[in-house]
């Protein structure tokens, strides 16, 4: 729990990094609304693909984390270096 909130600001401050592509943040934000969100493009009660969409979504915003955070990650480095 001691590294969870030092993750959460290193988070936030790529967020907040201009140098990170705007797609990769607007995306997430969609992926996070998304997921949310009652109303879906298939609906939850079909059998298997209900859930489905849910998930691709999930690991879709999953995955412009981890850019998000590899593209501030690089702009650190490259900033820091001489």
């Amino acid at each position: 729990m001691g590294k969870f909130f030092p993750k959460i600001y290193f988070f936030l401050q790529a967020m907040l990094n201009p140098a990170v592509p705007k797609r990769y943040k607007y995306e997430t934000f969609i992926c996070f609304l998304y997921f949310i969100s009652p109303i879906d493009f298939v609906p939850d009660f079909i059998p298997l693909t209900g859930k489905v969409d849910d998930i691709v979504i999930m690991f879709w915003g999953v995955k412009r984390i981890f850019d998000i955070v590899k593209a501030h990650r690089q702009f650190i480095k490259y900033k820091n270096t001489p």
